[in-house]
């Protein structure tokens, strides 16, 4: 071989099966973390399958979503419904006290009422000669129709 090849022969088919190793060893790597992702994808179709079959159940047999809402709603449920006052102390129902921070808080600020379709126009334009960084204002209260018809004009 060394008088066929020459003197580094050897050396080059060692380098070349070191990186033929070293390639195949990195394939079967890649190839086990696939198979461990293909398999957790396949336990989350699976999962999802079997829940979404639940809520289609929930929703399209009345039978099953009455029972769902009555326990939902009902004692032990998240959110009981009181039917009287006796109820309220009653062991199996969850009670909390309201918050008295809640009523201190000032009411939303009112919208205004939304322009006339002719003044509309005139009033925005106006805005925009004097102030264009509040024009917005303008938009925002205006009805669809009325920009859904400036639009359908200008084209």
């Amino acid at each position: 071989m060394v008088s066929a090849y020459g003197v580094e022969a050897p050396a080059i088919l060692n380098n070349y099966a070191l990186q033929l190793e070293g390639m195949l060893d990195s394939a079967v790597a890649w190839g086990t973390q696939a198979k461990d992702l293909i398999q957790g994808y396949a336990e989350f179709s699976v999962n999802e399958r079997a829940e979404n079959q639940a809520y289609n159940e929930i929703l399209t047999n009345p039978d099953v979503l009455s029972d769902y809402t009555l326990k939902f709603f009902g004692p032990e449920g998240p959110y009981p419904v009181y039917e009287n006052e006796t109820e309220l102390e009653t062991p199996g129902y969850r009670t909390e006290a309201v918050n008295p921070m809640m009523a201190q808080f000032p009411a939303p600020p009112s919208a205004a009422a939304p322009q006339q379709p002719e003044n509309f126009w005139g009033n925005f334009k106006q805005q925009m000669d004097v102030d264009p960084s509040q024009a917005w204002r303008i938009l925002n209260q205006a009805q669809p129709q009325v920009v859904a018809n400036k639009l359908f004009v200008m084209e």
